[in-house]
């Protein structure tokens, strides 16, 4: 699958701005293709707000963090957010892309994922807790619920509904820079 319809698929909530981020991982042969492609997005869709930056590199695999820049700041700014990511270590005055360089070198850094990327993909706090403290899960579905259900199983059917009509557009004909890119 190509670089873009698995952004499409993927990561469709993020780039509508239903969710301040989704990740990806992608798997390719080719990562100076990858890399061409990625940079060529992001030219043409960084002034609607919308980054793809890759997070950690493997043998034969990006994984890519998709994002609205302001839609992920103020999501990570709001109170509970911010007070959790300062005991992850993360300094109150950091900017968007320092927490991004800080998550990326987490990521690499570590035997296991850091749990501070529920934050970053917009979890509610209570299902970011609930999963570090070994709660018993309430719900699964694009995360682990430990709080309420029922708001969360209408956020999942929103992403459901976001990723099938961008993946719709892709099929007849329409790209990313298309769908999200101003005019």
């Amino acid at each position: 699958m190509t670089l873009e319809r698995s952004i499409a698929l993927y990561c469709a909530p993020a780039l509508a701005g239903i969710k301040p981020s989704n990740l990806l991982s992608y798997s390719t042969e080719d990562k100076r293709c990858a890399y061409k492609e990625l940079s060529r997005l992001n030219r043409q869709l960084n002034a609607s707000g919308i980054y793809l930056k890759v997070l950690c590199e493997y043998e034969k695999r990006l994984l890519i963090l998709v994002y609205r820049n302001n839609k992920l700041a103020n999501y990570l700014d709001r109170s509970e957010i911010a007070a959790f990511l300062k005991n992850c270590g993360y300094g109150v005055s950091l900017q968007l892309a320092d927490k991004i360089s800080l998550l990326s070198e987490r990521i690499k850094n570590s035997r296991e994922f850091p749990h501070e990327v529920g934050a970053f993909l917009g979890y509610p706090i209570e299902d970011i807790y609930g999963f570090i403290n070994h709660k018993s899960c309430k719900y699964t579905g694009y995360w682990k619920v430990y709080g309420n259900v029922e708001q969360a199983k209408d956020i999942f059917r929103k992403y459901d509904s976001c990723r099938n009509a961008v993946v719709n557009r892709m099929s007849m004909g329409k790209t990313l820079t298309d769908m999200f890119a101003l005019a």
